[in-house]
């Protein structure tokens, strides 16, 4: 996969990822599609990038609005480690994750 300089980004529109602090130009331009991007490490954390609301919350259900879609984690010992108005981590014993369309 391709990779851009900071120049092809900007020329493109992309700007700074400000959530984690890491320049695009760490990703392919095809990881910017508009959608929602969410990454799993184990069965124990989720990094959801594209967030526009919490929905719901609880310690053994947490419903986050990505846009189109909606995403809902089920688990134990549920929580949002860290919040930022693009994204949030969701931290816990996540048994399940499903996928909806957003209300």
């Amino acid at each position: 996969m391709k990779k851009f300089s900071i120049k092809e980004l900007k020329q493109r529109g992309v700007e700074q990822n400000r959530f984690n602090s890491q320049l695009l130009t760490d990703f392919p331009l095809e990881y910017y599609t508009g959608e929602p991007h969410l990454e799993i490490t184990g069965n124990f954390e989720c990094v959801v990038d594209g967030l526009k609301a919490i929905e719901e919350y609880s310690s053994e259900k947490i419903r986050l609005n990505t846009g189109k879609r909606s995403v809902t984690f089920h688990g134990e010992d549920l929580h949002i480690n860290s919040l930022s108005p693009q994204g949030a981590v969701v931290q816990g014993f996540i048994m399940s994750m499903e996928f909806s369309d957003a209300d």
